[in-house]
């Protein structure tokens, strides 16, 4: 099931996976079992994804596709989940 989520709710959240297809971005968070969908404040879901690693970790800067809104979000693991 997927779970629609807005930037503004996503402060604290961190990102385990993640997807990009027609739908939008998907997030796998920690200590969710369901997916989510980021939704940015313009109401879309889709996301130029870029990831940072840096000594203090892992970050996902996301920049919404349609008003230039910008999140940033911790991340854990590397991988990137199969369509």
């Amino acid at each position: 099931m997927v779970v629609d989520l807005s930037a503004l709710d996503a402060t604290g959240l961190v990102v385990v996976g993640w997807r990009s297809g027609e739908e939008g971005l998907r997030l796998h968070l920690r200590g969710r079992s369901d997916e989510v969908r980021l939704r940015c404040r313009c109401g879309r879901s889709h996301w130029i994804v870029r990831e940072h690693v840096t000594p203090d970790g892992r970050t996902m800067r996301l920049t919404c596709h349609a008003c230039g809104a910008h999140v940033s979000l911790p991340r854990e693991g590397n991988q990137v989940l199969a369509r």
